[in-house]
């Protein structure tokens, strides 16, 4: 009689299985996991945003904080800064302090300034050795005698910021519907001010951002450029601002004026300002091809695409602007930006100087036709077309989306 022994393999089957079943699950943990941890609304891309935001509330908060310094602050005061390994003493006007906000408070990484209201302005320098430099006593120019020698000294500067020069474009005087001077004798004078203190104080500020209005506003007045555009919105140096557009030249220096503090003077930039100011960029490290042939890598341009951290924007010509949440992606395409969206457009601690919006200054074209002169870029152009440097002009009554301004407090 054959026997048959049976042979019982249930609990390596199900040993097997299970085995199968615990990787699958682990597998589908892991993918949740991962998928919670790095997701759009995962726990670390949250935790990133959280700490941005936090970040953010501290240097606003520090912000307001030097804001009230400031308006305690009733005399000019000087600074003293060895960042660069050379100590250089700066002049605070009154009714400012020099920024609490860690990266803004030496000229290493460009020195801001708040004033009383909470605008923000950025030091220029312009060395005072240039005065002393014969590589610079060309095209007639001599060592000034003193600081009122404005045409040597206007000449020198020329001379330091040379490259950044081109014909057609004087710091000249033309009409009063220009920029609001009734006369050449008044518009020179004011540019001998301008001269002078830079002279003497070794540079100037400009606006950190260009100027902007408050929240919830768009200024968009279509394109009857025969209408007298309304003035009347505060006009501000702040960030996450809609920038001041749709403003005529004259305007523009108008509302410039009106920034002033401490008893100094706030205006449009000289053409030569503008010189100055890439002079001082490419001394800070800043290319020249940057600055002169393509500021792509640091321009809001129609043909760029980057990520902006904070702010708003608006798509082209009329649309509303929108608020942007964490991280957004500027496409390739025609987008104006709020004032400071990203760090990746500042230079020194100045915002948009290329791209964005084109900005009035002072300056005279030779077109009698198109004499008002704006500098940089804008974000409806291609920025090969319109670096930094980059002069345009337009009528005494032109304005657009385009175009808004930045002055200058000396």
């Amino acid at each position: 009689m054959i026997k048959f022994k049976l042979t019982n393999n249930t609990s390596n089957g199900i040993t097997l299985i299970a085995l199968v079943i615990t990787i699958i699950v682990l597998l589908i943990l892991t993918a949740v996991s991962i998928a919670t941890l790095t997701g759009d609304n995962g726990i670390l891309t949250r935790a990133n945003e959280a700490k941005t935001e936090t970040e953010e509330a501290k240097e606003d908060e520090l912000r307001r904080l030097t804001a009230l310094e400031a308006a305690m602050n009733l005399e000019d005061t000087t600074y003293t800064d060895k960042s660069t390994g050379e100590e250089k003493t700066i002049k605070i006007p009154a009714e400012t302090a020099v920024s609490q906000v860690e990266g803004e408070n030496t000229l290493k990484d460009g020195l801001v300034i708040i004033d009383k209201n909470g605008n923000e302005w950025v030091w220029i320098e312009v060395p005072r050795s240039i005065y002393d430099n014969e590589e610079y006593y060309t095209n007639g120019a001599t060592k000034p005698t003193s600081s009122k020698d404005y045409i040597n000294i206007e000449k020198i500067m020329q001379n330091y910021a040379s490259k950044y020069r081109k014909s057609g474009y004087t710091d000249e005087w033309y009409s009063e519907a220009q920029h609001g001077f009734v006369s050449p004798e008044e518009y020179n004078s004011h540019k001998n001010a301008m001269l002078k203190s830079v002279y003497e104080n070794g540079g100037f500020y400009i606006g950190k951002y260009e100027v902007g209005i408050g929240e919830d506003t768009y200024r968009n007045y279509g394109t009857d450029y025969s209408t007298e555009h309304p003035i009347d919105e505060t006009p501000v140096i702040q960030q996450d601002k809609y920038v001041y557009n749709w403003v005529r030249c004259s305007q523009a220096q108008e509302l410039s004026e009106s920034l002033a503090v401490g008893g100094k003077t706030s205006s449009l930039m000289f053409g030569i300002q503008w010189d100055l100011v890439l002079a001082y960029l490419e001394e800070s490290g800043v290319s020249e091809n940057d600055l002169k042939v393509n500021s792509s890598s640091w321009g809001n341009y129609s043909n760029v695409a980057f990520n902006i951290t904070r702010g708003k924007y608006s798509t082209d010509y009329g649309a509303n602007y929108t608020t942007v949440n964490g991280t957004y992606q500027k496409p390739e395409s025609s987008v104006l930006l709020t004032t400071g969206a990203t760090k990746r457009n500042s230079k020194m601690n100045i915002y948009d100087l290329a791209g964005n919006v084109w900005e009035w200054t002072l300056e005279k074209s030779t077109d009698t036709d198109l004499p008002c002169a704006n500098r940089g870029g804008n974000y409806n152009d291609v920025d090969s077309r319109s670096p930094a440097s980059n002069r345009d002009n337009n009528r005494t009554s032109g304005s657009d989306i385009d175009i808004g301004f930045r002055p200058a407090l000396y």
